[in-house]
This record gives C-alpha cells, structure tokens and sequence, in this order.
C-alpha cells in the first residue's frame, strides 16, 4: 500500500510537471526535502540534492554525476541506476529504511555512506539490500589502479556512535542472509568490485555468477561472503576484519591471487568448494589466544572441499591455525612459508582429509608460545564432529619440507592412516614426527610410513605416544631416517602400536636410542627393530618394557642385526616382553672398572630367544624374573666378551647353548688367577631354574655358579677357572662336561647334584661336598691331587675312574655330644670319650657350661691312593649318670649332635577336679598318672580342712588311682596328689588341685504379700514375693496349677488341679505371673540350694480365681436419624452384679464441635428401659457405658484397645466392639505387626474411597463398626498372615454403644424457582433442591391461589420409589401444552423420612401473556430477513430478553463427568479415551492386559501390537527418561517403564504429561507391591493387585466414546473468536469464523446471546440474512482452511459489565455440531 500511494503520487506530480525540466536534471527533478520517484529516465548533474524517499520505477533510469545526494527515508532502485564521481548520503527515517537493490547499481568513482539509527544486529536497520538478479557495480573512474583520486568508497556513517566495540554495532551490511538467518544469502545477487575501498561495512554478501573484486581494500569489514563458482578475488587487501570471516567463499574454481589479508578475524573459508587456487597471498598478524569461536578453523581453510591448490603464500605472526582442512581431500599445499605461526595452537590443522600432499613448505617458529606437548607444525588430527565411522581420514605425502625452532613438527593423530612423511628435514625442535593416539576409545594412527627424513637437535625426534586409551593402531614403519643429537629419545614407540618396523635408521649421540614402552594397556606387540646403527647412546640403546609391576606383557618384539654401542646404559633393555628375538646384534658398552652394564638386560621376558649377538660388555646377557618350565629363556650361539659375568639368570628358566662365554678384563681390579686377569663369573643362576648345554667357558674365577637353582649342565667345556661348578643350596646334574686347568672341578654347598660321565682333568681338589645330596656315578678324575673330599654329604659313588696323587676319597661327618637330664639341663663339664670301631681313642673331653661338646670332625671312610676302603663306624659314645658308665654306640652317616641322657625326674599325677559343692558326706578322689619312665612306685594323698593357711596332712599312700574320704556337713576340704618313683624321686606341688564342700541342708521359703490364701482377680497378671531362709540359694521354683472352674471359694481339694508351669527363678525373690484363661490358679514356691537340695510343700501357698475381662454391657439398636425429641432405649448385661455409669454428650449436626463434654446420664431403668426426653433439633447424640465388675476390671468404651490375627487373605474385615467417634480429637489408629517381631511397626492410613485404596491404606465403616483391609479389586493393606496367632493388628481408638441424630424441624425448602419458555406450547419450571430429600412433589394450581394444601395437584413425584431419588441439585419440569387461556401457580414440596414437609415459594405465569409474545414472530411466511427488516422488532426481541434476564447460555442437569469430558449443549466431548492397558515384563512377556469392554482388541491384532511395542521397547529400555510413544493417526501407544516392566497404554486421541504421570505411578505403585517381579517366572498369577492399579485408568474414560473424541478434535479445528471495540455508546463486535479442517462446513448460522437490557442489536456488516424465528445470522458454507469475519454493531442502553456470546451451529459429514465463543465487555 505504502509503494502503491508513492505511485500515485508521482503520477500527480508527472501530470503537474510535464514539459517543465529544471537545469541540471531531465526526467523527474528532485524536489528538496520531498519523496523522489523516478517514473522516467532521468539524468541530473552538479546538484546538491536532499531528498526523503527514493523510488527508481521498475523499467526507468536514473543517473547522478557530481551529485552531492543525502536521502533520509528509503532508497528503492528497481531500474537501472549509476552514481558517477557523486557523494551519496543515506541514513533511516524509521527503521525498516535502507537502500533496496533489485536492478542494477553501478557506483563510479563515488563515496557511499549508510547511517542506520539501529544496531546491526536488528533485522530492520539500514543496509545496501542487495535483491534477487540485482547487479552491484563499485569501480573507479579510469578502471586503472594505478590512480589513487578516483577510487569508490563504501563505508558506515560511525561518527557520534560510541566507543570502538559500540560503533561497530552500526556497520552496515551489503547484501543480506534470507530471513536474517544462517545460509547463504539472496540468489543471483552479483557484485563487481574494481579499485575501490570498503570500511566500516559489517558484510558484503553476493551469490551471483560473474562476480569478481580486484585491486581493492577493505578495512574494518565483517565478512565478505560469495557462494558460486568462478569467482575471482585478486590484489586485494583486507584490514581489521571485525567480526566474521575475513573472506567466505563456497563454490568451485576460485582464484584467490596477490591478496594480503592481515590483523583480522578469522581469514579465509573455502567451503565445499573444489579445484580453488589460493596463490601467493599474505597471511598475517592474526591474534585469537582462546576464542571458542574458531571451531577448528584457521586464517585459511578449506572445509570439505576437494583438488584445491595452496601455494606460495605467506603466512606469518599467526597465533591460531594458519591453514586448516576440514574434511577436505586431494589438495596440493605446497611452497608457502609459515613463519611463526600457530604461536598458541598448531600451525596446519587437517581434520579428517584425504590424500592431501604437503610439499615444499617451509615452518619456522611453529607453536612458539605454548608447552611442547600441546603444539604443532602441522597437526593432522579427526574431524571432532563427525560421527566415530567418518572420523578416518589420511593417505596423506609430507615431503621436501622444512621445519626449524619448532615444538612439534608433523603430528599424526587417532584415525588417520597411511600417511608417507619423507625426506623432510627438522632442525632444532621438541618432537619433529609424532604419532599420538587420541581421544578416549579412538584408533589409534595406523599404516603410516616415516622414511629417509633429517632430524638434528630434537628432544623426541621421532615419537609413537599417546594422551588416552585407543584401539590399537598397526602397521607403521620408520625407515632409513637420520637422526642426530637427540637430547631426549631418538625414536620412541609408547602405547597401543602393533605390528611396526624400525628399520635401516641411524642415530647418533641421543640419551636413549629405541625405545618401546607401554605403560597402560597392554597394546603393544608385533615389533621388529633391524638393521640401525646406534652410537653414541649415553643409557640403553634398545629398550622394550612396560611399567614396572605391570599385569600385561609386550609381545613378540624382534631386535635384529642392529648395531649399538651404547655409554652408560645396556646395548639391549627388555622387561616384561613375551616372545622377544634378540638376534645378530652387535653390541658395544662400557667395560670399565666401575661398570656393571648388560650387553642385553632382559627380565620377565618368557618364550624370548638371544641368538647369535656379540657383545663387549661388563656384563654380557643378564635375564630373570620370570620362571616357568613352560616357557623358557633361550640363550644361544652367543659371543661373549666380559670383565665381569658372562651370563646372569635371575630367578627365572633359561637354557643357554651354545654359547662362546670369554672372560676378558683388562682393568686395574680384575680376578687374578696363577697371575692372569680373569673374569668373575661366566654363568651365573640365582633361584630358577637352567640349562647350560655346549658352551665354551673360560677364565672366570669361577665357571657355573648356581645359587638356590635347578640346573642341568651338560656337554659343556669350562677351562682355567679357580672353580670351574660351584652349586650352593640347589638342585641338579652335571653330565658330560670336560673340566680342566681348574683349582675345583666341582664345590657342593647343601646341595642336592648328580656327577654323572664328566671328565675331570688337572685340579688340585676334584669334588669338595659339604653337607650335600651327591651321586658321583661313571666319572673320570685325572692328573688331581685329590679326587673326593665328602664332608657330611649324603653320598653315592660308583663306576667312577679314580687317578689322583694323593686320596682317592674321603668320607667324614661332624659330630657333638650333649649330656643333659629329662628337662634339657646339660650338665656342666661332664666328661666323655670317643673311640672308633678299631678301639681307637678319638677324642677325650667335656661338655661346656650348657652340657654341650665341640663340633669333632670324625672320618668315616677314606681310601687312599692305589689303596683299599677302610670303615670306621660304629662309633662309641662313654659317660657317667650317678657315677655309673653308660656306652652309647652309633654308625654315622650324616652330621648330627648325640644326646647323652640323665635320668634326674620324679614321676607326675594329678587328682580330677570333681564337684566343688555335694551334698553327700563320701568324697571320691580320682588320681591321674601322667607320666612315669616306667619306674612309677606309689601315690601320697594330703589334704587340709577349711583354712586355706592350714598345715597339709597326709591321708595315706596308695597304688589304686580311686581313693574314698569321708567328711563332715558344712566343712570345705581341698586334696593334692604326690608320686614317687623307684628311685626316690617324689613329685613336689605347692597348690591343691580339688577343693569340695559338704552341705546336706534343705533350703525352705515363705510367701510375703498375701495374708489369705484365696483371692479374687481381675488383673491378667500377678506379682507374688517371698522370703527365702538360706543365702546358698540356686534358684526358687514356681510351681503353678490349673482349675477351669470359675465359682467363687472353691474347696481346692475337690477339683482336680492340671500342673500349668513349673517355672525356675535365679537371682528373684518375686515373679509376675501373666493369666491366660479365666479360673483358678494355684502356686508353690519352692526353692533348691547350690548343693542339690530341694524345698518340698504338701500345701499350696495361695490360690487364685481369676476373671480376664469385665462382663460386657450393650444397648438395643437404635435409627441413626430420629424424627421425634424422646427416644427409648434397652440395656443388656452378662452379669447380674456388673455396676455401671451412663455418659451423653451432644454436638450440632452443621457445626459439630471436635471436642465433646461427657455428662453423667441420670436415669430411671424400668424393664432395662432407659427413656430419653426433650431431645433437641439438628443434634447428634453419644452415649457409652463405662462398668465395672467383681474383679474390679472396668470398661471404658473411650479407650479401646482390640487386637485381631490377620489370615493373610485379601477383603479381610473385623467387626469392632464400639462405634468409633472420628474426628480430628478422637483418633483412629491402626497398627500392623507385618513381620511378626512383636513390635508394631507399620501404621496405616484411613482411605476414604473403598473401591479405591492405596498400598497403606485400609477402609473403615464407621456406622457398621467394621475395618476393612485390601482386596484384589480396590486396592489397599493386606496384614502378612499371623502364624503365630500373636494378633498382628492392632487397633486404638475411642467408642461409644451410641450415636445417634435429631431432626425434629421441617427440611428445608426447594429454591430458584424459575419459568422459562421458547414458545406457547412448553413451560419450563427449573428449581433446586438444596440437600437429598425423601419425596419431592412439583405440584400446580390453576386460575387462582389455593388457600389450603388440598387445592394443590401433583403433577410429578421425585423419589426412590418413583425411580428417580430426590437427591440434592438443580431440576426442569416441562409444561406441555398449557391451556392458552388461563394463570398457573406452581410449587415444589419436599418431604423427609418423618413425614416434616417445606413448601417452596410460588412462581406464577399467564399464558396469554406468553400467546401474545409469540404470536408476532409467526407472521411472516418464511421467517428470512436482512437488517432492514430486524430494526423495527429490535425492541420486542428487547422485551423478551428482560423478561427472562437474559438468553440463558446453557443449560443441562448437574451430573458428575469424568475430568476429560465435557460438554458443549448437547454434544459431549472428550481429549482421549484409553482403550488398552498392556503391563508388559522388560524382556518383551504378557504380564497382564485390561481393555475398556466395547474396544476389546482382537487376539491377532493384540499379538502384532505386543510385537511392535517389544520391538521398538527392546531398541529403547537401555536408554535413560521417557520411553516416548508409537503414533498411528489419532491412536497412540503410551509407554512409561518402571525398574523391572513397562506399561503400554493404547490411546485413542491427545493426552498430556498429567497422564504420563498416571501411568508411571501404576507401574511403580505394582512394583512395590510385587517385589519378586525382578526374578518374574513367567505366572502372571503371582503377580498380584495389577487390575487394582490399572482399572482406574480404563474407568477414568468410560463415559467417553470416539465419536466424542472426534467432537473434541473438531471443536479444535473449527473456531470462532471475538474482539470488540467501542466508540461512544457503540460497541462493534469483531467475528472471526475459521475452518482449519479439512473439510467444508454447511449451513452454518450464527446466534448473538446477551443481556438485551443492556445492549441492543443494531446491524451487521456485510449484511446477511437474519432469522428470527431462531435468533440466527444465517452464514451459510464455509470451504475448508478458510476464514470469514463479520462486524455486530450493537448500542449500549445503559452502563455496566456483561458478556455476549456468539454461537455458531454447523453441519460437517452429515453430523450437527456447534461452538461457541464468549467475550466481556466493561
């Protein structure tokens, strides 16, 4: 509208203004301060022209030259337009202003300034709109860019507009995203942009094809965004980019030459664009340290683009990614310098690319300001956004690059793969080539290719790492790479890499060489390490071994044809490496004095083989760690050359063959052996087990030397050693070994060995055995001096060839002597002989002070050289005992001490312990021998009577081990045994060993609190006290008996007694006895001493006659409402002696106080009548009886106290003695033992539904004393069964025998009578009965008044017997065809159960007034009008609305509906209606199914249903929160899941999150109930109380139906709205009908409803016809997803609030339907 009023005013002004063209301009002249519509070509120069709105017409041109032009409005060009050598000025008027292009611009030589008087960010502020197929054309004026003066300038009118970050709030933009949103911007927007500058310009946005910037500048500009092909950005420079991208380009074939981007945001994005060329441009000067905004990107990126070419760039001063790739492939980076970039990040970022090829490049400086760890030259790394299957990335070439002062050169990263880094040269950085396993779960880098690359000055030249656990990567290779001065590692291999070569590398001069380590997974394996040279190693060259203590191994590693030479550390370094092969290397390490390195230094290493190496070491091969027959050491073909050991086997199996083992030391401080330099040990095996097979070993001090081993050594050739075996505690055979040039062939130290086919040659002493296991079998010993020398050995010798100089051998075993008695106690300086089988005096000596002798070195068996065996055994021991000579004879074979015994011991016995307290005079001793020598003689018994300090007398000596003593009554005797042995000795004991004390005295009681010996008692229990006569008592004993004869002062000696419980009591003098049924009790007490003796009665000591609870007292029944204010009642009793008091207390029915006051009832009993007088109206009445019997037990109804057992059964119900009082005071508690401890621990809640219970809730019948508790069908607490009839239910409360109610007042009276009608023929009489009443009666009268109630006729009677109960509401009688002619009066009466009647007020009507009233509507035939004709009967439809007050808007009897049904007059409606419930177990079985009874499913349709469900529950119970639901159409299956099952509701319409919650509540609710549904068997019948929980959901919607389920739904689709607005005293009504269904609606017509007194109908527009007959607009069709309006004019009549509403009925399928809207008015 508003560009349709400028056209026609610029036709006004073309018609006023033709033929009167002003100087400077033809065409339409601008008009200062006036809207400038070009409607012709117009041309206008060297003006100053200030306009407002500026329009170039569609088709018209417009040309400024040297135009000084300000427009303030908007700028619309839509025909084709050139500002040449102008200034243009272009600020907003309102917002929505800017310059709108959809033609062509072109700006020559022209400053263009843009003010917006909105911040940018608004999608209204000002802006150059560049419109579909508008052309934008910004050159200067010679198209030269050697000239400066005539450049075009663009730029955002900043001044005035804050501080820096506030102004670029107010930058323009030119072009624009649709709808202000992310994308790329309007189509076929071209831009050519030639020797001209941009500032202040927020973006610069163009699609169209053809478009191109050159030689221009662009300072402080957002973003310059292209999206096409072909576009071309040459020599160009971009400043101070502010906010975006310095430059965005997605599309294909862009060249991207001579540019110099610098000090901007975020650079340049190729997006998705292939075969670009981004070509000698300048990066430089970008600064972000932590802006989150980059996402990955970099001054320059390519994102998922393809073939793009970058080279011979300059990227420089760059504090982010200088280039990044974004899943970007088949690019060639090449020749361009990266100089100090990546100063807080990594220089070249590529996420995920393919085949890229980076050659050529030179980086300096990379990642200069960051930890070493963190920062690359070029990181290649996954696309982080991508899904985990589009992670992968690789088959890149890094080649012919140069890298120097770097942190890390090339950095390869989890999913990429087979990458060939080659002949790069890396000079002075931390890591020059990483691979690096990241993130948490990736792959890590695999099939990658590292070859023929330079690196000098690294700490890590070469490094395989990772940051978080990854699968492993495999396949990587370095190759043939040279490596210099590596202060860390030279190449490093740590974490999960299988399956990798290191290969024909050289290193020199690195603190270590190769290193494998894995220290987290166990991940590593499959490596071969060959054919390097490694010098100048300071610690290990090659190292292979996972943390210390590590559960996992490194395996198969193969270290082959290497070359190491290594300073301070071992050639080779394995630990914790299975299936190693260390073979063919030549190894060199330090063999000084000081050192003790390993040429190879293996532990833990099982099934690893050593082959073949030569090594110069101070240790040649050191294994251990690990032993297990299974899985052994081999060591083998090994050339060893040692000053210190050969081999070391450290606790671990190795079999070592084959081996040349040479000691060769050539220190200051080497063994020296007959005056030549020797090394110490050329086998050496600690606690394992070894095989040492074909070795040549020679000039050690000693050979082999085992040490807690088991060995085996054969074939082997040990030469020029001090000794050549040498076995200390271990176990194992030396065989076919030749031995010679040595001190000892063999030294035995507590070993166990077998010496078996060996040659011995030239030794001093053959085979020294020192308390060793030895088998020397089939040996030749030559050219020895001494062949044997067996010193307490356990020796076998056979077939041995013996030619020695001197002895042959020599058996001989160290023996001491040790005298000493029984006890142990040597005796000092007891003298003894030796002497040998010859007779011959070996030793004559003495023990020591302890009894013990020397060690004596005794020869057994020698044999001499060319001589026989001598024996000397068996030996002789002599020594004295009590001067007597005792001759111990001996053979030794083994080193042993002899014990010399002296007999110096008396036997020893001891009396059994007995009873300490008897009650018998004869005591038994029973005596003990416990040990004797065989020399035992007799026992004395002593004994001492009461006095522990006493003088012990002896009772006799005895042979028999039972002796009798007799004693006395009341005295303690205490007994000790003494035995005596032949020789004297006699046992000696200072204590007793029994004590025993006689008492024979009964004990007797006497009972305290009682002076009768019969008594009566109501209490169930008894306290009963005595006195005992002695202190010595054990325990007294209540004896009780039984008599169920209840009569008073029974003779005890005439019934008989039942022997109840016989009870013992320790420590008490009283008991409380506790009765259980009524009757005599009789009781004994008696009392026992500790002695055994016990107290005897003839007599009881008391009796007692016991009455449990007191005679009950009731009352006959009584009516709960009473009509009259007198009431008889009757008493009933069960004893004739029962004394009673009688309570009443009153409250008001209305307003019933909580807290009654309880008064004595006087009264008069006649005939156990009590009679009630003066009795009050709308009162309730209590009364109770409190009695007292014999026992004196009394009951008091208020405190009621009842228990009852429970059967565990469901809809278990106890009738209660009282009728409860229940209120707020007097409180009802029920409290449940459900495990059956005794303690009644859960308390119950009362419901009040009983068709509806909760899990703790049970259900009381107040005025039928019963408790009801859980059933299968409603719910609520089912009490565990009391198997012990311990009654677990217990329940408090206070009763009365009476409660009951007065009315003695008429009820009260019917109210609201009103008549209504809609024609002549029907009378509506509306009335509301205020409460529930026995008989109602509408009854009428005509013509006049009736005086009296006979006069009145019943025309309708409301009550049970008539079908209809009288029950409180709202209630219509319907007149039908009254007589035209007369006057009726009407009334309603209500009677209630005592026959009191209330009559209502009457209501009156005269039927000819209501003949008249319609008469009038009926004239017209057609009843069809328009406006015209309704104003003249606008005052008598006036009339008829105040007659009635109004149109009464709804109308209906009040009924109770279900919460999600409604009704709109007479078609109901409802949002859904639940159909199906399915509880389903979590692995998919039929726990149970209810469905509402007209919608049960069939069985093939509920088996497929239950299958989808499984199916898409089975892809979802895993995951967390709402299970969601399975829609088809307007049904829906609803899913909630509980921890165990889910519940699947079949819906028929929409529900909400209210219903969700009903669903989950029953899952959870059923679960709790059936614990043993975790564990479910598959017996849905075990499963309990389900229906309970689910029914209540079917039957919340019972009452709905689909067909009002549809209603509701088209309720929703078809609306009517209301608005109003007033002027003066008229009032327009706004009606607005929609039809959102699809489809049409017919016969539609339309109902205003208001109160006429105060509004009144005046006309509708447009004008439509009118019905009166029906008080409707008469609409018509409405299609479907249309809309109408009409306007109500309506006048007020007088002031005040009030509605109107506007009703519209309608058909729709054949089906009526109606809606309705309502609008206040004020």
């Amino acid at each position: 509208m508003k560009k349709l009023a400028f056209l026609l005013l610029a036709l006004s002004v073309l018609i006023i203004s033709t033929g009167n063209a002003s100087a400077g301009s033809n065409g339409n002249a601008p008009q200062e301060g006036q809207d400038w519509i070009i409607t012709q070509d117009t041309h206008v120069w060297d003006e100053e022209v200030s306009v407002k709105d500026i329009v170039v017409n569609f088709g018209k041109t417009l040309k400024l030259e040297n135009v000084s032009l300000s427009s303030k409005g908007f700028i619309e060009i839509r025909g084709e337009t050139r500002w040449i050598n102008s200034t243009i000025y272009h600020e907003q008027d309102s917002h929505g202003d800017n310059i709108s292009l959809y033609s062509t611009l072109s700006i020559i030589n022209s400053e263009l300034t843009l003010d917006s008087i909105q911040k940018n960010s608004e999608i209204t502020a000002n802006c150059l709109d560049l419109n579909e197929y508008s052309v934008l054309i910004v050159t200067d004026f010679d198209l030269n860019p050697t000239t400066s003066n005539d450049r075009s300038v663009i730029k955002s009118n900043i001044i005035g507009k804050g501080n820096y970050t506030e102004r670029l709030d107010y930058t323009v933009q030119v072009g624009r995203l649709v709808n202000n949103q992310p994308g790329s911007g309007i189509p076929n927007t071209k831009v050519i942009i030639e020797n001209s500058d941009f500032e202040y310009v927020k973006a610069l946005r163009f699609t169209g094809a053809g478009s191109y910037i050159s030689n221009s500048t662009f300072d402080m500009v957002g973003i310059i965004s292209y999206f096409n092909d072909d576009f071309l950005f040459t020599n160009n420079s971009i400043l101070s980019s502010h906010i975006y991208y310095d430059l965005f380009v997605s599309g294909n074939n862009a060249l991207i030459e001579r540019n110099t981007f610098a000090n901007g945001t975020s650079g340049v994005i190729i997006n998705n664009g292939s075969n670009n060329q981004i070509v000698n441009n300048t990066f430089r000067n970008y600064y972000h340290k932590d802006d989150v905004n980059w996402n990955g990107r970099g001054v320059l990126t390519f994102d998922t683009g393809n073939n793009n070419t970058l080279s011979d760039n300059l990227f420089e001063n760059i504090t982010v990614h200088a280039l990044s790739l974004i899943s970007s492939k088949d690019n060639i980076i090449s020749h361009n310098l990266f100089n100090d970039t990546g100063i807080f990040w990594h220089g070249v970022m590529d996420y995920s690319g393919q085949r890229n090829n980076y050659n050529n490049n030179t980086f300096t400086k990379c990642g200069s300001q960051q930890p070493y760890w963190g920062h690359s030259c070029m990181m290649i790394v996954f696309n982080w956004g991508d899904s985990w299957a589009n992670r992968f990335g690789g088959e890149h070439i890094f080649e012919n690059n140069v890298f120097s002062d770097f942190q890390i050169g090339i950095n390869i990263e989890s999913f990429q793969n087979n990458n060939t880094v080659k002949n790069n040269n890396f000079d002075n950085g931390w890591n020059a080539i990483g691979l690096w396993a990241w993130p948490e779960g990736g792959i890590a880098p695999s099939g990658n290719y590292i070859t023929n690359n330079t690196i000098n000055n690294t700490d890590f030249a070469i490094a395989f790492d990772f940051e978080q656990y990854n699968y492993p990567g495999t396949d990587n290779h370095v190759i043939s790479n040279y490596i210099t001065n590596a202060s860390g590692k030279g190449i490093s291999i740590w974490g999960p890499y299988q399956n990798f070569t290191v290969k024909d590398n050289y290193i020199d001069n690195a603190t270590l060489g190769i290193w494998i380590y894995d220290n987290s997974f166990g991940d590593t394996s499959n490596g071969l390490v060959a054919n390097n040279t490694l010098k100048n190693i300071k610690f290990n060259g090659i190292s292979a071994y996972t943390q210390f203590g590590s559960a996992f191994t490194i395996d198969n590693i193969h270290v082959e044809n290497n070359f190491v030479h290594s300073t301070e550390g071992a050639g080779v370094f394995f630990r914790d490496v299975e299936e190693g092969y260390i073979a063919n290397n030549t190894i060199q390490t330090n063999m000084t004095a000081e050192s003790q390195i390993s040429g190879i230094f293996a532990y833990y290493i099982p099934k690893t083989t050593i082959k073949n190496n030569t090594i110069n070491s101070a240790v040649g091969i050191e294994v251990g760690g690990f032993e297990d027959s299974t899985f052994p050491i081999i060591i083998e073909e090994n050339n060893l050359y040692v000053n210190d050991y050969g081999i070391i086997s450290n606790r671990t199996y190795s079999q070592i063959i084959n081996n040349n083992v040479t000691g060769f030391c050539t220190h200051d401080r080497c063994n020296i052996l007959y005056l030549q330099k020797v090394g110490a040990v050329g086998v050496f095996s600690q606690e394992g087990e070894i095989e040492v097979f074909n070795n040549q070993i020679s000039h050690f001090k000693e050979g082999i030397t085992v040490v807690l081993a088991d060995f085996d050594l054969n074939d082997n050739i040990i030469d020029f050693s001090s000794v050549a075996i040498y076995a200390n505690n271990s176990d194992g055979k030396i065989s076919n070994n030749v031995v010679t040039n040595n001190s000892k062939t063999i030294s035995s130290f507590k070993s166990n060995v077998n010496v078996l086919s060996n040659t011995f040659n030239d030794f001093e002493k053959g085979i020294y055995s020192f308390n060793s296991t030895i088998l020397i079998d089939n040996n030749i010993f030559s050219e020895g001096d001494f062949c044997l020398d067996l010193i307490d050995s356990d020796s076998t010798l056979q077939n041995n060839d013996f030619d020695c100089r001197d002895t042959d051998y020599l058996i001989r075993y160290n023996l001491r002597i040790n005298v000493a008695d029984e006890q142990g106690t040597g005796s000092r300086e007891h003298g003894f002989d030796i002497e040998n089988s010859f007779g011959s005096k070996l030793i004559d000596s003495q023990t020591d002070n302890y009894g013990f002798s020397d060690y004596y070195m005794i020869n057994v068996v020698s044999k001499a050289a060319d001589e026989n065996e001598i024996n000397y055994n068996p030996i002789k021991i002599i020594y004295y005992n009590n001067d007597i000579q005792v001759e111990i004879y001996k053979n030794l074979s083994y080193n042993h001490t002899l014990l010399a015994l002296l007999d110096t011991t008396s036997p020893q016995s001891e009396i059994i312990p007995g009873t300490g307290l008897i009650n018998s005079e004869s005591i038994e001793l029973q005596i003990s021998l416990l040990n004797d020598d065989n020399d035992f003689k007799e026992y004395v018994v002593e004994y001492i009577v009461n006095d522990e300090f006493a003088q012990w007398e002896q009772y006799g000596t005895f042979t028999d081990s039972v002796v009798l003593f007799t004693g006395e009554d009341s005295k303690e005797y205490r007994f000790r045994s003494l035995a005596r042995d032949i020789y004297g000795n006699t046992e000696i004991k200072n204590n007793y060993e029994y004590q025993v004390k006689i008492d024979t005295s009964v004990p007797d009681t006497e009972l305290l609190n009682f002076e009768e010996d019969y008594y009566f008692i109501g209490n169930s229990q008894i306290d009963i006290l005595w006195h005992n006569n002695a202190d010595d008592i054990a325990y007294n004993t209540l004896e009780v008996s039984y008599s169920n004869f209840t009569n008073a002062n029974l003779d005890p000696d005439s019934v008989t007694w039942t022997a109840l419980d016989s009870i013992k009591i320790y420590g008490e003098t009283h008991y409380i006895y506790q009765f259980d049924e009524i009757g005599h009790y009789a009781f004994k007490i008696l009392a026992s001493d500790y002695a055994g003796n016990s107290e005897t009665k003839d007599e009881y000591d008391i009796i007692m006659n016991y009455a449990s609870k007191v005679d009950t007292i009731s009352f006959s029944k009584v009516p709960q409402k009473w009509g009259y204010n007198s009431l008889d009642i009757f008493i009933d009793t069960d004893n004739l002696n029962l004394d009673y008091k009688i309570y009443i207390a009153i409250q008001t029915i209305e307003k019933g106080n909580n807290l009654l006051t309880w008064y004595l009832l006087p009264h008069n009993i006649s005939n156990d009548k009590i009679e009630l007088q003066d009795l009050q109206d709308n009162t309730r009445y209590f009364i109770y009886a409190e009695s007292r019997d014999l026992a004196g037990n009394v009951e008091n109804p208020l405190n009621t106290l009842e228990y009852f057992s429970s059967n565990g059964q469901y809809d278990q119900s106890f009738e209660l003695k009282y009728t409860p009082v229940i209120n707020e005071l007097h409180l009802f508690n029920v409290t449940v033992d459900n495990d059956l401890d005794g303690i009644y621990e859960k308390s119950l809640v009362r419901g009040l539904n009983k068709n509806k219970l909760l899990v703790d809730e049970y259900y009381l019948d107040a005025i039928n004393k019963t408790i009801q508790f859980g059933g299968t069908s409603n719910g609520g607490f089912v009490p565990t069964e009391d198997i012990y009839n311990n009654n677990n239910i217990k329940i408090e409360y206070s009763g009365v025998h009476l409660i009951f109610e007065i009315y003695t007042e008429s009820p009260a009276k019917a109210s609201s009578l009103s008549l209504s009608h809609t024609n002549a023929t029907e009378l509506v009489l509306a009335f509301t009965i205020p409460e529930d009443a026995e008989i109602c009666r509408v009854q009428m009268a005509a013509d006049e008044l009736p005086d009296n109630d006979n006069d009145w006729f019943t025309q309708e009677i409301i009550s049970v017997s008539a079908g209809t109960p009288c029950n409180q509401g709202y209630y219509e009688w319907y007149h039908k065809n009254p007589d035209p002619e007369r006057e009726y009066f009407y009334r309603i009466t209500i009677e209630d159960e005592f026959g009191h009647t209330s009559y209502s007020d009457n209501q009156t009507v005269r039927m000819e007034d209501i003949v008249k009233l319609y008469s009038s509507s009926n004239s017209n035939e057609n009843n069809q009008f328009g406006m015209k004709e309704i104003l003249p009967v606008t005052v008598g439809v006036s009339l008829l609305f105040l007659l009635f007050g109004g149109v009464l808007l709804y109308r209906t009897r009040s009924e109770e509906l279900d919460e999600n049904v409604s009704v709109i007059e007479s078609k109901p409606v409802a949002k859904y209606k639940v159909e199906e419930l399915y509880l389903i177990y979590k692995d998919g079985r039929l726990l149970r199914n209810v469905s509402a009874v007209e919608v049960k499913t069939d069985t093939d349709i509920m088996s497929g249903m239950l299958t989808a469900i499984n199916d898409f529950v089975q892809d979802s119970f895993q995951t967390e929160g709402d299970l969601g639901s399975i829609d088809y159409g307007n049904n829906k299956i609803i899913l909630q899941r509980g921890e165990h099952s889910y519940l699947a509701a079949v819906i028929y319409g929409e529900i909400d999150n209210k219903f969700k919650g009903k669903l989950i509540n029953a899952v959870r609710t059923i679960e709790t109930i059936n614990p043993n549904l975790s564990a479910w068997n598959g017996d849905s019948e075990s499963i309990k109380q389900v229906k309970i929980y689910l029914n209540p959901i079917i039957d919340e919607t019972i009452a709905s139906t689909r067909e009002m389920v549809d209603n509701y739904f088209t309720e929703k689709e078809i609306v009517i709205t209301t608005s109003y607005e007033k002027i003066g005293t008229n009032v327009n009504l706004n009606i607005n009908i929609s039809n959102y269904s699809s489809e049409s609606i017919n016969a539609c017509k339309i109902s205003p409803e208001f109160n006429s007194s105060i509004l009144s109908l005046v006309g509708i527009e447009p004008d439509i016809f009118y019905s009166f007959s029906d008080n409707s607009f008469v609409v018509g069709d409405v299609s479907s997803y249309n809309e109408i309006q009409f306007k109500l004019k309506m006048q007020l009549k007088s002031t005040g609030a009030t509605a109107v509403e506007i009703k519209m009925k309608y058909e729709q399928k054949g089906r009526e339907g109606i809606t309705s809207s309502r609008i206040d008015l004020e």
